[in-house]
Order: structure tokens, then C-alpha cells, then sequence
């Protein structure tokens, strides 16, 4: 048993030091008296508190001579159990790794190869591996070739098996994915890859062409490619390692890694230059058809009668007709750059999002299955949660989140990061009456606290007892393109943390409507301190004109493909506005010594007005839809906000 004890430890600051031998003597039964356990007697005892100093390791409990501060961090923490382990009693149990005790059952579905192996369902993940294997062949992906053949000067890359388990909306096992990549890390920038950029597509584009879909009856269908990114091709010879578990026929495994190596003929996940690559020919394929990108954005493909939106793998296609449409993904299919798709029908559960028609004239989008997954997540699946009784029926109260660096530690195991970015998933799509309550949230993900913790299981209980419920959509022709903007000036400071500058950060709101639909909002502190409401008000206009000014360029665009609703002789855009000191400074060229200070980039829009593109008017406070996305609201007027914004 000697061998699995812990040697005894230094003492650094009397190490080197010159002492009598009757000094030592001396000062070590001082010591041992000191730090005598506290319990030196019986096995039985010695495993009652083994136990139950385990588990003061998951939780707030601390043993006798060792109390932790409320503050201390991670690795204190850790250090201090070790420590309670190593002079309460001396066993094999002093052999246990200092992290064995702060493990977690992963909730992750991604493995790697060694760990896919060791799962309870690793046949159906080779089975996946077999059929990834026989589509990179079957499409001549790869050629075999002989190490002996390979240029002097050339650097093979290594192939890597990733896994993962793909479900369904609704949490169901869909099937087992395994996706073979290529290692980029090891590729040298200048030697086999140059450009790696390729544009994402803003949701805002999204939205507002699911909306224009709706507003106007038009038909619509969505598209998958098939393994997208080797269907392009490479522009430079890359070499790659044979992937783990695979042979060359009448060759051991080991013979094939010794004998052979893979020369890539396509553009294989995992390279720098993959997506660039695949956009690239994704690109060239539409506009050899007629389409033309957008000036906004170059994810959006305009056609007289039809657009066509891109997302990696992913396309939307809206038009006139179906017949038009059909035509369109069969040249794509049977045309010379081989396009290899699945047609995924309507567009009704696009990226997760479900979309519910209640009449002729309103539909609703909605994500109920992703609540739902954040809601087991959190562990409130059976949390029962009264809404007329409960006291805080909204996402988000008083006051302010702010950093609480004194505050009490978390409780719950769950992690933060991964709670955080589910919920900004779903207010970015679905639920724009929370993204204040998850923004505010999102700050503190480095270190949260106890009182963050709480905050997002506000969140997730509010989110339990309105599952089913989006945003409803009831188009309004008679209105083109509006935009509320509000303004929280300095809303987040608190005497409790006074001397941090971003307590006084104004947070700016504002939401982006099309014939009385949302098709964007955003809640977010702004980046510079103002000075005073109407400062902190106009920067906020200025923020929300930068995607509305870009947006109506948009507009134009799609105007001669369908009709949408512009005013004439212009495309006006009205902005609604609750402070008449912020009017005053945007309808006019004056500066006074209140304003001059501010920066010209918040100046950039003025040109819009004095052409009367853009339309700043005033909107009561009541009526402010953007208050919402600003700071906590009273019940009351929660509610009327969240009806008028969201139709429920």
C-alpha cells in the first residue's frame, strides 16, 4: 500500500535552511499536533467521512479547518478538497486525480473515433463509416496511390473521423453520421491553400423572404446537397493519410498505411479551403443560370420570378410558380457541374424552424422542440410552474444583471456557455421578447454567478409555460417598412458595482418590420458611454439605420422580381421614435455645445432624411415596441409589448 500513498510534502519555506536536529525534532511534533486529523481511529469511521468528504466535492459542505470563501475560484476550490483528502487520513484513497471528483454525465452527441468505439451503439457508427467511405469512392473523391509516387517536397495531412448522432426537430435519433475530414491544421497557408472565405447568410434575409413567401402566396421548396463540399473541385494537389479502420483491398491495415497514401481529386471537409471552394461553384452554377447575387447580400441569387437563398448546403427557392421551380432544381441536377440533391419539399421547417398556418391571412413561426431542449437541459422538464399564481410570470426582472464579483458561487451543474447559446438560437429566430433577458445573460459567461444561474432558469421556466409559441405573422400590404428604436440610457448601473464603466453603457433596441411582420430585432449595449438620453437615444438610431439603409437597397432589389410594397415616388422607410430631443438632432444640421461632441459615424444617416428616404417620426412610449428589448418591464406593460410585437 506504500506505493500508492503521496510522498511527503516540502515545506518550501524552511527547505535549505540550516537546523539542529533538536530544532526539527521539535518543530515536527509542533506540526503533527497542529495538523492532526481529524479522525485517527476505526476503518469503519475512516469511510463514513471518505463519503462524506466526496461529497462535499459537489457541493457547498466543508469539512472542519477547511472553509472555502464564497469567492475562492475553481482551482482553489480543487486544491482545498485535495487537501482535505490528504490530512484527514492517509490510504489508497490519496491516489485519486484532483479532477476525478468534478467530472460530469456529457449530455455531447459529437465523438471522436476512440470515443465513438467506446460507445454502446458503435456498430451503427461503423456501419456510417462504411457508407461514407463507399460515396467518397463511389464519387471519385480520392485515387490510390503509392507513397513512392509522392513529390519530394509534399506534406501529406492527416484524416480525421468525426461522429455524431442526428436527431430530429423533436429529439427522436434521426440516424448515425460519421463525417471523414481532412486535417487543415497541417495545411501551410501559400503552399496548398489561399483563399478561405466564403459568406453566411444574414437571417434577416431569411426572415424577410419567408415573409414575402406568405405575404404573397408564392410558391417555395427546399433543397440539401448531397456530401456539398467534395462536389467541387480542388485547385492545388493535396495528399492525405488513409483514415483510421480502412485497408487497401488484399492489404492489413498496417501494409496500407506503410504502402499507400490518398490524392484528394475534391474539395474534402476539413480543408481551409473547403466552404470557399463549394460557394464558389454553388455560385457559378446559379448565375450560369440567369440568377444575379444581391449587392447586400451575396447568399441571396435574384431571378425574374424567382430568388433563390443560399446557406452552405442548404437553399431556399421562392417563385411564381412551381412548375418554374421544378424546373429549375432538375437543370441543377441533370446540368454539367453534376449537382447531387435531395428536394426537402416546402420550406415549412427550414432550420428547425416550424412555421403553422392559423388562417387564410396568418401564420406562426415557432421552435418548440428546441424549448424543449433547453428546458430538460436546465432540468424543469417536470417543473410545475403556475402562471397565475407564480410572481415572476416575465423573462426578466429588476434590477440589471451586473458582474457580482462578490456574489455567491453557482449551484447547478449544467453548463452555462451551452444554456447561453441555445436560448440566443432561439431569441434570434423565434423569440424576440426574451433577447434582452439572454443578452444580459450572455456578458457573464466567463465567470457567471449564482444570481446568472437564477436569471436563466427564470428564463427557461417563462419558456416551459409558452413551448408551443413564436411570433405571428399577420401581413398588412397597406405597410412597407417600419423601425422602431429605443434606448435604456445607463440603465445597468448599481451602487454594488459602481466603479465598472460598462454599468453606465446605454443598451440600444430596435426591431426591423415588413407589412407589420418583425423580420429583425437586436438588443445590445452600445459601445461608447452617452452623456444623456437624447445621446444615447441617437446612437441608437444610428445603430438601427445601419441595417435598415442596407435593407431598403435590398428591397429595390426584389422589387422587380416580385412586387413588393414601396412608397412612391420612393422607398421610404418610417422610423418611430419616443424622444423628441433625438428628432430634433436627426431632422437638423444645427449644432449646439450639448451635441457637438458626437462622433460623425452617428451622423451618417442624415443624408436619408434630407432626401425624405427616411421618415423619423415620434411614437409614444406606450406604444414603443423596441421598450421591450431594452431593460425589465412592469407585467402590465410587458404584455402589451409582447402582443403587439409578437401577436400573442
Amino acid at each position: 500500500m506504500d506505493e500508492l500513498t503521496l510522498p511527503t510534502r516540502v515545506n518550501l519555506k524552511e527547505s535549505g535552511l540550516r537546523r539542529s536536529t533538536r530544532i526539527k525534532e521539535k518543530q515536527a511534533k509542533a506540526s503533527q499536533a497542529d495538523t492532526k486529523a481529524h479522525v485517527t481511529f476505526g476503518t469503519r469511521a475512516k469511510k463514513l467521512f471518505g463519503l462524506f468528504t466526496l461529497f462535499s466535492f459537489v457541493s457547498n459542505i466543508s469539512l472542519p479547518r477547511h472553509q472555502i470563501s464564497p469567492n475562492a475560484t475553481f482551482t482553489d476550490r480543487i486544491i482545498k478538497r485535495f487537501d482535505e483528502l490528504n490530512e484527514h487520513y492517509d490510504g489508497t484513497i490519496n491516489h485519486m486525480h484532483l479532477f476525478s471528483y468534478v467530472t460530469d454525465v456529457s449530455t455531447n452527441e459529437v465523438f471522436t473515433f476512440t470515443q465513438a468505439m467506446k460507445e454502446d451503439d458503435r456498430m451503427d457508427f461503423v456501419s456510417a463509416m462504411e457508407k461514407e467511405i463507399q460515396d467518397h469512392e463511389s464519387r471519385g473523391h480520392w485515387t490510390i496511390v503509392t507513397r513512392s509516387s509522392l513529390p519530394q517536397n509534399a506534406k501529406p495531412i492527416k484524416a480525421i473521423w468525426s461522429f455524431k448522432r442526428k436527431r430530429r426537430p423533436d429529439g427522436t435519433l434521426l440516424k448515425h453520421k460519421a463525417r471523414l475530414c481532412a486535417h487543415g491544421g497541417m495545411q501551410q497557408w501559400g503552399d496548398n491553400y489561399w483563399e478561405t472565405y466564403s459568406p453566411v447568410v444574414n437571417m434577416l434575409s431569411v426572415r424577410l423572404l419567408l415573409s414575402l413567401a406568405k405575404i404573397y402566396n408564392l410558391d417555395s421548396k427546399a433543397i440539401d446537397f448531397v456530401l456539398a463540399f467534395p462536389q467541387a473541385d480542388l485547385d492545388v494537389d493535396i495528399w492525405m493519410y488513409l483514415p483510421i479502420g480502412f485497408q487497401v483491398d488484399g492489404q492489413t491495415e498496417a501494409d496500407s498505411d506503410r504502402r499507400y497514401i490518398l490524392k484528394l481529386n475534391k474539395n474534402l471537409y476539413g480543408l481551409k479551403q473547403a466552404s470557399y471552394n463549394w460557394f464558389e461553384k454553388l455560385k457559378e452554377g446559379l448565375t450560369s443560370r440567369g440568377f444575379v447575387p444581391s449587392k447586400i447580400d451575396p447568399c441571396l441569387y435574384l431571378k425574374e420570378g424567382m430568388i433563390v437563398l443560399t446557406y452552405v448546403d442548404d437553399c431556399i427557392i421562392v417563385g411564381n410558380s412551381m412548375k418554374d421551380i421544378d424546373a429549375f432544381v432538375k437543370s441543377m441536377q441533370n446540368g454539367p457541374e453534376g449537382f447531387i440533391l435531395t428536394d426537402e419539399g416546402n420550406i415549412d421547417k427550414f432550420l428547425g424552424i416550424e412555421i403553422r398556418h392559423l388562417e387564410s391571412n396568418k401564420f406562426e413561426i415557432a421552435q418548440p422542440f428546441l424549448i424543449d431542449r433547453i428546458v430538460t437541459f436546465l432540468g424543469l422538464e417536470n417543473n410545475e410552474f403556475n402562471v397565475s399564481s407564480n410572481s415572476r410570470p416575465t423573462p426578466v426582472g429588476k434590477p440589471v444583471l451586473h458582474k457580482d464579483l462578490e456574489g455567491k458561487p453557482r449551484k447547478l451543474s449544467w453548463k452555462y456557455r451551452t444554456a447561453v447559446g441555445m436560448l440566443t438560437y432561439l431569441q434570434g429566430n423565434t423569440r424576440p421578447e426574451i433577447s434582452m433577458a439572454v443578452h444580459q445573460t450572455a456578458r457573464f459567461s466567463n465567470d457567471p454567478k449564482l444570481c446568472h444561474e437564477k436569471a436563466i432558469m427564470r428564463l427557461g421556466r417563462y419558456l416551459l409555460h409558452t413551448r408551443d409559441r413564436g411570433i405571428i405573422f399577420e401581413p398588412d400590404k397597406s405597410k412597407g417598412l417600419e423601425c422602431y428604436v429605443d434606448a435604456d440610457f445607463a440603465g445597468g448601473w448599481t451602487n454594488a458595482d459602481a466603479n465598472d464603466a460598462d454599468n453606465v453603457m446605454s443598451r440600444t433596441g430596435f426591431i426591423i418590420m415588413y407589412a407589420n411582420c418583425p423580420i429583425y430585432w437586436v438588443s445590445k449595449l452600445q459601445t461608447e458611454i452617452a452623456l444623456s438620453t437624447a445621446e444615447a437615444e441617437y446612437i441608437a438610431l444610428s445603430q438601427a439605420l445601419r441595417e435598415v439603409i442596407p435593407l431598403m437597397t435590398l428591397m429595390e432589389e426584389i422589387h422587380p422580381v416580385f412586387p413588393v410594397h414601396i412608397t412612391k415616388p420612393n422607398f421610404v422607410c418610417k422610423v418611430h421614435e419616443d424622444n423628441q430631443s433625438c428628432i430634433k438632432m436627426a431632422n437638423s444640421d444645427k449644432f449646439t455645445p450639448r451635441t457637438k461632441h458626437i462622433a460623425l459615424k452617428y451622423h451618417h444617416f442624415r443624408s436619408h432624411i434630407k432626401r425624405g428616404l427616411i421618415d423619423v417620426q415620434y411614437c409614444r412610449t406606450e406604444d414603443q415596441k423596441a421598450d421591450l428589448l431594452t431593460k425589465p418591464l412592469a407585467d402590465e406593460l410587458f404584455f402589451k409589448l409582447r402582443y403587439m410585437l409578437c401577436g400573442w
